[in-house]
Formats: C-alpha cells, sequence, structure tokens
C-alpha cells in the first residue's frame, strides 16, 4: 500500500465541482509539485491552483489530510475542480504520469480497512449507504456505518477471550497450588452466550431484501382483480382494468416502496385455457415470474366458488410462497371457496379498499422482515449461526481441552466478520463492488 492512488470521488461529468482523492505517501509531493503548496496544514482548506508542467490547469481549492487521521488513515488529499470532465481527466492523466496509480473501485474504503480504520462489516456498509433506494435502507447502511452489528460482535469476541484464556490457565498451572476451574460456572457463561447471540441472530435478516428489493408477482385467472390491485399498490393507473378477460396478455412491472423495503411488483396476464398464441406466452412468461417472486399473490375471486383455472394455478403455486388473495369482499365470500384455502388467505376489497394495508404488512411477516431487524449480508448471518453452533458444541464437553477447541473455532468465525480474520478472495468480493474514488 506504499504507492499513492487518486481517483475521481465524484461522477467525471459538467458540474459545479468535481473532486479528485490522492492517498499514499506521496500526498505531500503531489501538493508541492502540482499545487505549489509547501508543507502544506492538515484539514486546511487552501485556495491555489493546479498546475501541469507550471501551465495552470484550474483554480482549485485543495484540503490535505495527515495520517491517520484521514478516511484512510493515509496522508490524503483532496483537491475541488470546477467541474469539467476535461479539467479532471487532464488532472489524473498529469497524476498518474507523476507516478500515482489510479484507485481500483473500492480501494480507499479497503485502505481504511486495512489501516484499521473500520471493520469489515462497517467498510462494506459504506457502498450499501451509497446504493440505498429507501430511507430504511439508509438508516440500516447508517447504523452498520457507526458499528451498531460490529460492536456487539466485538463485545462477544472479548467474552469468549476471555473464557479461553481461563481455561488456558487451568491447563497450564492446574497442578500448581492455584484454584481449579469450575467447569460447570464456564458452561454456565457459554450458556448465557449461547442465549444472547440466538437473541441477536433472530434479528438478522438478509440484507438483500432491504438493498436488491423484494419481488412480488400477482398471478390468477383473468377478471379476478389483478389489475385492479396492482394499480391500487403503486397508488397509480399503470395497468389497464377491464371488464374483457385476457386484457392483460403480457407482464407490467413498476416498483414501489412497502414500509421502507424496495419491492418489484409484476402484473401477469390471467391464467386460463387458450388457442392464441400471444396469450399463450403471456401465461408462460406469468409462471416464470411466479418462480422467481419472493411472494406470489394468487388472486381469487372470493364471491365466487372456485373453477377449474383456480385449481390449475394454486397447484402452481402452493409450494411458493403464496399469499392468497381473495378479493370482492365487498359481494360476500363464498364459504366454500374460504373453507378450501382455510387459514392461508387474506380477504381483501380493492373496490372499497379493505385490508389493503394489512396486505402489504402480511407479505413483510411472510419474508419474516421485522421493524427492528439488521439487516446483514447472507456471509455474516452464516457466520454468526456458524459460532452459535460451535458455542452449542461446547457447552456439551466435559473436557476442558475439547471445550476450548470449539469455543476458538466461534472465535475465529466472530473474527472473520470483523475482518481480524481475511481472506484475500473475500476481500476482493466485497471491495470490487465499490465505486471509484470510494
Amino acid at each position: 500500500m506504499n504507492n499513492t492512488i487518486v481517483a475521481p470521488a465524484t461522477p467525471v461529468l459538467k458540474s459545479a465541482i468535481s473532486i479528485l482523492r490522492l492517498s499514499g505517501l506521496n500526498c505531500i509531493d503531489v501538493a508541492n509539485r502540482f499545487l505549489h503548496i509547501e508543507n502544506p496544514k492538515p484539514r486546511y482548506a487552501y485556495r491555489t491552483s493546479f498546475y501541469i508542467n507550471d501551465k495552470e490547469l484550474d483554480d482549485v481549492v485543495a484540503i490535505y489530510y495527515k495520517a491517520p487521521r484521514s478516511y484512510t488513515g493515509e496522508d490524503m488529499l483532496e483537491i475541488f475542480f470546477h467541474g469539467n470532465p476535461i479539467i479532471v481527466e487532464k488532472a489524473i492523466e498529469a497524476l498518474v504520469d507523476y507516478g500515482c496509480s489510479f484507485a481500483s473501485p473500492g480501494e480507499f474504503t479497503k485502505r481504511a480497512f486495512l489501516n484499521g480504520k473500520m471493520t469489515l462489516d462497517e467498510a462494506s456498509s459504506v457502498e450499501l449507504l451509497i446504493n440505498a433506494n429507501t430511507e430504511k435502507a439508509v438508516e440500516n447502511a447508517l447504523n452498520m456505518l457507526k458499528g451498531r452489528f460490529s460492536s456487539f460482535i466485538e463485545e462477544l469476541r472479548k467474552e469468549f477471550i476471555r473464557i479461553i484464556a481461563n481455561i488456558e490457565a487451568d491447563i497450564e498451572f492446574g497442578y500448581e497450588d492455584i484454584e481449579p476451574l469450575d467447569v460447570n460456572e464456564t458452561k454456565k457463561e457459554i450458556n448465557n452466550l449461547i442465549c444472547r447471540l440466538e437473541e441477536f441472530h433472530k434479528k438478522l435478516k438478509e440484507q438483500s431484501y432491504l438493498y436488491d428489493g423484494i419481488k412480488i408477482a400477482i398471478v390468477g385467472k383473468p377478471n379476478v382483480g389483478k389489475s385492479s390491485l396492482f394499480n391500487t399498490l403503486l397508488q397509480k393507473r399503470r395497468a389497464i382494468v377491464s371488464d374483457i378477460p385476457g386484457t392483460t396478455r403480457d407482464y407490467i412491472e413498476d416498483r414501489l416502496e412497502i414500509n421502507g423495503f424496495p419491492v418489484k411488483l409484476v402484473d401477469t396476464a390471467g391464467i386460463r385455457k387458450t388457442d392464441d398464441p400471444i396469450e399463450k406466452e403471456g401465461i408462460n412468461i406469468a409462471i416464470e415470474h411466479m418462480k422467481e417472486a419472493h411472494v406470489v399473490l394468487f388472486m381469487v375471486d372470493g364471491s365466487k366458488e372456485l373453477e377449474e383455472e383456480d385449481y390449475f394455478i394454486y397447484d402452481i403455486v402452493k409450494n411458493l410462497n403464496t399469499l392468497v388473495v381473495l378479493n370482492k369482499s365487498d359481494l360476500g365470500i363464498n364459504s366454500k371457496t374460504l373453507d378450501f384455502f382455510k387459514d392461508n388467505a387474506i380477504i381483501i376489497s380493492i373496490r372499497n379498499q379493505e385490508n389493503v394495508e394489512h396486505l402489504k404488512n402480511k407479505v413483510l411477516h411472510m419474508l419474516d422482515l421485522a421493524e427492528d431487524g439488521i439487516y446483514v449480508s447472507k456471509r455474516n448471518k452464516f457466520l454468526v449461526a456458524k459460532a452459535l453452533g460451535s458455542l452449542k458444541e461446547a457447552v456439551l464437553q466435559d473436557k476442558t481441552e475439547v471445550m476450548m477447541l470449539y469455543i476458538r473455532e466461534a472465535l475465529d468465525y466472530l473474527e472473520e466478520i470483523l475482518g481480524l480474520i481475511t481472506d484475500e478472495n473475500v476481500l476482493d468480493e466485497i471491495f470490487s463492488t465499490f465505486c471509484i474514488g470510494k
């Protein structure tokens, strides 16, 4: 990490300001050579010019950050140019010719992690914060960046280390005249950690729902209110609503937000027996969307008895994550239809807007998306589960040597989360998704 890296910290397009960011040992040399600033004062905004071979390129503002009091923990320099891509590209070209390296995606944050400025989890949350599409996603990423997840893991890690140290001391000095380890008391401590970790694990949810979004497919036979529900959830007229069966022959999709979660909503073609090749293709696409969706809303005309097409569709969706939606409660719900689905259905009326909000909440409940959930990567949730499993094995052991091995294993999983045990391939995968300049 001795080389000095450079990259734009803002999009390279016409704008009021463009920022170039540098990090590394040569930042002071760059300030001297290109900005004509000798021994720059840290955290001081200099109004100056950027020179290439003593020819002025632009009128700029520059701020120097001295290690370790910077984002990366290294010497850093930020230069504020006028927002013209020609100016920025010329400056980068000159800096690279001088010996700087163009930063790879996420390299500034990777250096911050490697220099101990943030944990691996906190570093990952930077990208989440930048790409968040809802207020809830922003709030979660900010909490992660502030250590809501990693601080608890660090707290547990210290407890693990203390217990391991006690066991090691007992093994090494047990023959001397010191009080022997109370194994039952140690098991109580481990059980306490298990309870805390179990409670924490229950709150962990996969962040893909919050950042990539939830896909919901609305399916059913023609004329049961699919497009009406689609429009109602979107709160705008997006799909054509008609009494003529087969009006929707292709799928329509749009985006909305449910309680802070981004949702891709798909209104599919009505499924029925037909000889129309275009309608058949629409039905095949509808079936594909069902299988890809996180939640399938199976719309049924609840005011009537089930028909052959309803049974046919139900056979397709019953093994998926499906919520049966009995529409048209304003006309009265058919008792046979209700009995068939028992407790697996929600009754609504699109016409009267009855139970629509309850439907939204039901979808989130089906995905176990709690209001107070902590949204983390699949990797981190997996590592917490593995640590929990190792602790449960530890508490079953009577031999302290074996018990310690399992606690060490659990400790390793926690240290993987914090980035104290790292695999270069894992780091590359995490930081490769970052934007240039971050």
